[in-house]
């Protein structure tokens, strides 16, 4: 099954992600899979699953939360093509087996956040050191489980570059 995560930009730019694990860990430590090296985003944020012909969505306890089309999760969420996901201040488009083909990346965007999040301004870059944009309040409890195992191969780990000089850009995900 071919699934990728596709960052959308408020100035219209996108950078998609193929996602080669069957298990993803997704977060700010070096040891995930995914990792977005933004403040905002907690060390080990949520897990993406492609087991059995479908695609899940955990937050796992993360501080300000993972939402799905603007709802914030608690469990495990079935995600279909189109999905919107919000994690820290990016948001991404859930893209299965091509679909959809054509994403609209401002729209996208927009509609990604929940009300509860404040945007970052749209010339701001998502992941800065200055302040606490986009982050909502911490929940009392919310320790992280355990990095999924195999997590630590760092062949198949992939940061996320939030500087990108063409729309084509895209960076890759290698596997071990």
């Amino acid at each position: 099954m071919e699934v990728t995560l596709v960052r959308v930009r408020p100035d219209g730019r996108k950078q998609a992600v193929s996602v080669q694990r069957d298990r993803s860990l997704i977060g700010r430590d070096t040891r995930c899979h995914l990792r977005i090296p933004s403040s905002a985003v907690s060390r080990r944020h949520a897990e993406l699953r492609v087991e059995e012909g479908q695609v899940t969505l955990e937050d796992l306890g993360s501080s300000n939360g993972t939402y799905v089309n603007q709802e914030r999760i608690s469990g495990p969420r079935l995600l279909a093509p189109g999905d919107l996901v919000a994690i820290g201040d990016l948001v991404f488009v859930v893209q299965i087996e091509g679909e959809p083909a054509e994403i609209n990346a401002m729209l996208a965007y927009e509609d990604g956040f929940p009300a509860s999040i404040k945007r970052p301004p749209a010339g701001a870059a998502p992941g800065g050191s200055g302040g606490r944009e986009g982050e909502v309040a911490r929940p009392a409890s919310g320790i992280a489980p355990p990095l999924v195992p195999g997590a630590s191969d760092e062949s198949s780990m992939m940061d996320f570059e939030f500087d990108l000089d063409d729309e084509d850009d895209q960076p890759e995900l290698t596997s071990g």
